[in-house]
C-alpha cells in the first residue's frame, strides 16, 4: 500500500492523497495534525470524502480527520466486478491498516454506516467510538415510496448539478450546493458533466451473502452513538432507538433540521453532538 504527499504541509487541510489497496488507487483526504488521534469519516452511496467538508475542520482541531473515497466514488478507482457490503469493510481494512492506525474513532453515514458497523464488529480492538449517522437493519418504507427526480444522463454545467442537488436536499446552502457539485462531477469529451461515482453502483451495493445488521449491533462493544435525522426518509424512530437497544453499549441522538446527510442538513448541531460523545465539550 503507497501514499503521497505531505499531510503537515497545511494543518486544517483538506490535504489530497492517494492510497493503493489490493490493486487499487483510493483517493482519500484529510484534516489536521496526523499526531492527533484519529477520526476514519466514511461516507455514503454515490457521495465522496467531500461531503464531510462541512463538519472536518471542526473536528480536526481535536483529530486527525481522514476521509477515503470508497472505490467506484469520488477519485478512487472502481472495483471491477461489481460491489458488496463485504468487499468494502475488507478493501477499508486494508486502508485502515496501510496507514498504520491502532484504534481510532470511527463515523460512517448512511451505507458508511453499514461498513463502520461490519468493521467494528470484526475488529472490536480497533475501534475506540462508532458513530452510525442515519441508517439502520432496516430502510423506511417512505424511502421506496418516495418520488424522486428523475437522474439526468448529463448535466449541461457544474450550476445545474448544483441545483439539482438543492431541489434534493432544502437544508443545503447555494453555496456548499455548488462546492459539492463541483468536487463531484467529471467533464466528458463532448462538453457535459456526469457524476464521478461508477454507474456500475446503479445496481446497488448488497451484502453478499446477507447480512443480518441486528445481530451484527449485538457485537459491537465499544461506545456507539446512533444519530437520526429528524426528518430522516431512512431511518425511522422506532428501529433506532431498537438499534440503541441491542447495542452493548448505544446511545441515540436525534439531529433537528435535518434529514438524511445530517453533517450537510445541520452541520453545527451535527458537530456539537459529536463533540459530546467523543466528551471534548
Amino acid at each position: 500500500m503507497g501514499y503521497n504527499g505531505n499531510w503537515r504541509k497545511a494543518p486544517m487541510g483538506p490535504q489530497g492523497n492517494f492510497a493503493r489497496v489490493n490493486g487499487l488507487r483510493l483517493h482519500y483526504l484529510g484534516w489536521g495534525d496526523p499526531a492527533r488521534p484519529p477520526l476514519v469519516l466514511v461516507h455514503g452511496y454515490t457521495g465522496n470524502a467531500y461531503a464531510w467538508q462541512p463538519v472536518a475542520p471542526g473536528l480536526a482541531e481535536h483529530f486527525w480527520v481522514i476521509a477515503p473515497d470508497l472505490p467506484g466514488h469520488g477519485d478512487s478507482d472502481p472495483l471491477p466486478d461489481g460491489y458488496t457490503i463485504q468487499k468494502y469493510v475488507a478493501i477499508f481494512g486494508r486502508f485502515v491498516d496501510g496507514l498504520g492506525l491502532g484504534r481510532f474513532n470511527l463515523v460512517g453515514l448512511s451505507m458508511g454506516g453499514r461498513i463502520g458497523l461490519v468493521y467494528a464488529a470484526e475488529n472490536p480492538d480497533r475501534v475506540e467510538r462508532l458513530v452510525i449517522v442515519d441508517i439502520g437493519p432496516q430502510i423506511s418504507r417512505r424511502w421506496s415510496q418516495r418520488q424522486a427526480e428523475p437522474e439526468p444522463e448529463f448535466f449541461e454545467s457544474v450550476k445545474e448539478a448544483a441545483e439539482r442537488l438543492r431541489r434534493g436536499n432544502p437544508y443545503i446552502t447555494a453555496e456548499y450546493a455548488r462546492f459539492i457539485a463541483a468536487r463531484s462531477l467529471k467533464q466528458r469529451p463532448d462538453g457535459g458533466y456526469v457524476w464521478k461515482w461508477d454507474p456500475a453502483l446503479r445496481q446497488g451495493v448488497r451484502a453478499v451473502p446477507e447480512i443480518d445488521y441486528w445481530e451484527v449491533l449485538k457485537r459491537v462493544n465499544c461506545p456507539t452513538l446512533v444519530l437520526r435525522g429528524e426528518e430522516s426518509p431512512i431511518l425511522d424512530q422506532d428501529v433506532a432507538e431498537r438499534m440503541v437497544q441491542v447495542l452493548p453499549n448505544g446511545r441515540l441522538r436525534v439531529i433537528p433540521r435535518a434529514a438524511h446527510t445530517l453533517q450537510e442538513d445541520n452541520p453545527a448541531e451535527f458537530l456539537k453532538t459529536l463533540k459530546e460523545f467523543f466528551g471534548l465539550s
